[in-house]
């Protein structure tokens, strides 16, 4: 596949490595931080969601005829990626052709750099909709390895972020604030990018859905409001405010 290659952009300093030839675009990468690698960000706060939120999704079905991928399977591992959090995840998902906070679309033509390829994207907690995007890529890999792709999107989506605090990183120009909670362990489902840590090795662990629980419920009850003086926001889903048919 020289062909192809050959003159490819290099990554953004922002994209996370997913081992060495794969990557992540969801979240901005900084400095590393705990499990649940909270930070405010640019925009001056945490953002996470409200108690019982349903997230609603559809299909880009176009971009599955192009693909030529079922929806099946993407239900598929996308439901093992849910259940893998269990009940962890702050909220809930059902499809909804009509009413849609978020669209499944699963490209034909991959997204490479010359560090390698995004498998998939997602986004963060907020009130507008958006775009759950799988790449080819990701079917490059065996079914278990899909399914933890799918759980660290999963991970954006529930709030989460793959910072690293106290890490010099010079394409960034120094030393960033982050605002931690949890854990401290480098083995976690968000911390891909920890290159003195076997890929094997970043998986979901307990520490992970015990924290992100932990946080919500801290969250929900209003016993936590920020973080380092850095607020936390509660959103609402876009499908929240839409009259339903």
């Amino acid at each position: 596949m020289k062909h192809i290659e050959q003159d490819l952009p290099k990554a953004d300093p922002s994209t996370h490595r997913f081992g060495k030839h794969r990557l992540c675009v969801t979240g901005e990468r900084a400095h590393k931080l705990s499990p649940l690698e909270l930070r405010g960000g640019t925009r001056g706060f945490i953002p996470v969601w409200e108690k019982d939120v349903v997230l609603r999704y559809r299909f880009n079905d176009r971009s599955l005829r192009e693909s030529k991928r079922t929806k099946k399977e993407i239900l598929n591992l996308f439901n093992k990626a849910v259940e893998q959090w269990g009940d962890a995840a702050p909220v809930k998902f059902i499809e909804d052709e009509v009413v849609w906070d978020f669209e499944f679309d699963v490209r034909k033509d991959r997204f490479c750099f010359e560090d390698g390829c995004v498998l998939a994207s997602a986004f963060f907690p907020d009130g507008g909709r958006h775009h759950f995007v799988i790449y080819p890529s990701m079917f490059d890999q065996s079914e278990p390895e899909q399914v933890e792709t799918l759980v660290h999107e999963l991970g954006h989506v529930f709030g989460l972020r793959h910072w690293f605090a106290k890490y010099e990183d010079a394409e960034l120009g120094g030393d960033w604030r982050s605002e931690v909670f949890g854990h401290n362990d480098p083995v976690t489902i968000m911390n891909y990018d920890d290159l003195t840590t076997d890929i094997d090795e970043c998986t979901l662990t307990k520490n992970d859905k015990h924290d992100l629980k932990h946080f919500y419920n801290l969250v929900w009850n209003r016993d936590l409001v920020s973080i380092n003086k850095t607020p936390i926001r509660l959103f609402k889903p876009f499908s929240a405010g839409a009259p339903m048919p």
